[in-house]
């Protein structure tokens, strides 16, 4: 009997250790997207994708559109392991976006903005017209684009230390990614207790394809290969 094709799982995303526990019975390799962490799980991690894949299960960050531009495979079966995203509330005040140009245009002139997009978004900040404060989770001795100053930090964050960080930097807006799930959004839940507008970028399209949100809605997709 011929052994099954692998699964190819795109890591990266926190969603990863679960996502590879539910395919622990099997065979699956594992690309790590993020190379400047350790790989958090116990799977063959590879470089290269395997000749005959039979399925690409996605468990990037959600703005990781390189890692699907180089690994996602067409013919192939493809599914989302994916957080809910983040809804407006009562007192919100969102304006929603698709492209980081498109939200430095929505920023009001003159406002200090503090920024989670990313590093690679600081070129593009760096042509609003007041300061940016632009959250780092890792640190580092890069310069900070024009504009724009660095905010190291790393999680898990809390409403109340992020109320007291935008009154400290006397921010007037908060730029963010839509990327769903608990730990980024203290910083909304702070903009909204301080009455502070949002410009939020939703996630860049996806491969077609099922999108997953537990252990078990992976296994029956694994299982229907």
């Amino acid at each position: 009997m011929e052994p099954v094709p692998p699964i190819l799982v795109l890591a990266g995303a926190r969603e990863t250790p679960m996502a590879v526990q539910a395919l622990s019975g099997h065979s699956a390799f594992v690309v790590w997207a993020d190379e400047s962490t350790p790989v958090p799980v116990k799977a063959e991690v590879v470089q290269k994708a395997p000749d005959n894949m039979r399925a690409i299960l996605d468990v990037t960050h959600a703005f990781d559109t390189q890692t699907r531009r180089r690994w996602v495979t067409k013919g192939l079966p493809y599914a989302r392991v994916a957080r809910a995203l983040w809804e407006p509330e009562a007192g919100d005040q969102w304006t929603t976006v698709d492209t980081i140009e498109q939200a430095i245009a929505a920023l009001p002139n003159g406002a200090r903005v503090f920024a989670a997009t990313g590093q690679d978004s600081g070129s593009v900040l760096a042509n609003h017209d007041a300061p940016v404060f632009l959250r780092q989770l890792s640190t580092h001795d890069l310069p900070a684009p024009r504009n724009c100053t660095y905010v190291f930090g790393a999680g898990p964050f809390d409403v109340e230390g992020e109320i007291a960080l935008l009154r400290e930097l006397a921010i007037d807006v908060v730029l963010a990614r839509n990327v769903g799930g608990p730990d980024s959004y203290p910083k909304l839940a702070a903009a909204r207790a301080l009455g502070l507008p949002v410009v939020l970028l939703r996630p860049p399209p996806l491969p077609r394809g099922p999108v997953l949100k537990s252990p078990e809605d992976i296994c029956e997709w694994a299982k229907g290969l």
